[in-house]
């Protein structure tokens, strides 16, 4: 396979990312599909008691408790591989690129390697069009993250690696491809809350000294009684809400819950994407060839 200059090429400021047009929505649909696993946190909650938040702030704690829970939440992802595939519906006003889909189809690949990457390729399906935004990337044990895609017109490969960078059609970073990466975090437990009638612990992740990230806070609802995360919120350099992730339906699925309808509210891009798991399939050995350059330019060479 020929491959023109280096891989990670160097992309033309302010955008700190893929080319304009297509490249942008594939980020944007990695990014969002990352989040799959990044099971959620907020900063409201429907608890009944209305001193819950003084309360709450009273039984802080950053010791065994945080840590348990997080270690519980994370323990949730054991599978070796999954092939899922999802639709995602996106809403709200833009002036950028108007002509982008408004409902799309694409099947994540996802593996975890012995040495402790995380490997991802994403098809689009539908349109037929779309094919071309396809994506790898790789998360890696030391916190890097990578994105690639083939651009057939030039015959080369783009990749991004700044974790911080931004898509700029939904403002999506290659942090939240990487399932949020929380790792990055150091959490303490706020105390017990409740979520739509639902038991949870709210919990406070503050970014560990030497991370990068464009998020330093983030606060995650996660339920007491199976682990999973209801709710994300990340938090901007002003403290700001820069986003919410709200996951309202999961299912066991093969032994493993899995998200099955959830959204994103992307506030600063005034966009929303609904997504919904169409079929996915867990341990199947997944072939690391899938997740290489060259079956890359295969499916965009379709």
């Amino acid at each position: 396979m020929r491959q023109i200059k280096k891989d990670r090429m160097r992309v033309n400021p302010p955008d700190r990312g893929f080319p304009r047009s297509k490249p942008r929505l594939l980020l944007l649909l990695i990014a969002i599909s990352a989040l799959l696993v990044f099971d959620a946190c907020g900063n409201k909650s429907n608890s009944n008691n209305p001193n819950a938040a003084t309360e709450n702030k009273e039984k802080s704690s950053s010791g065994p408790g945080a840590a348990s829970v997080i270690e519980r939440y994370r323990a949730l992802d054991n599978s070796k591989d999954s092939t899922t595939r999802i639709r995602a519906r996106i809403s709200g006003s833009s002036t950028e690129e108007l002509a982008a889909p408004r409902q799309i189809q694409f099947t994540i690949y996802r593996k975890q390697e012995p040495d402790g990457r995380l490997m991802m390729l994403i098809e689009f399906t539908s349109p037929t069009e779309e094919r071309d935004r396809d994506g790898l990337i790789t998360a890696f044990p030391d916190g890097r993250i990578e994105g690639v895609r083939y651009v057939q017109s030039t015959d080369s490969f783009v990749a991004v690696s700044d974790p911080a960078s931004e898509d700029s059609l939904f403002g999506m970073t290659l942090q939240e491809l990487a399932e949020g990466q929380p790792e990055k975090y150091e959490f303490s437990l706020i105390g017990d809350d409740s979520y739509n009638g639902t038991p949870v612990d709210r919990m406070n992740g503050k970014l560990k000294a030497g991370a990068e990230s464009k998020f330093p806070r983030l606060e995650m609802l996660i339920s007491k009684q199976n682990f999973m995360a209801l709710q994300a919120d990340f938090y901007d350099n002003h403290n700001e809400l820069a986003r919410r992730l709200t996951v309202s339906k999961s299912d066991q699925l093969a032994g493993h819950w899995t998200r099955t309808e959830w959204s994103i509210d992307n506030r600063a891009r005034q966009r929303k994407i609904d997504f919904e798991t169409i079929d996915v399939k867990y341990d199947q050995n997944v072939s690391d060839s899938v997740f290489t350059r060259e079956h890359l330019k295969k499916l965009a060479s379709r």
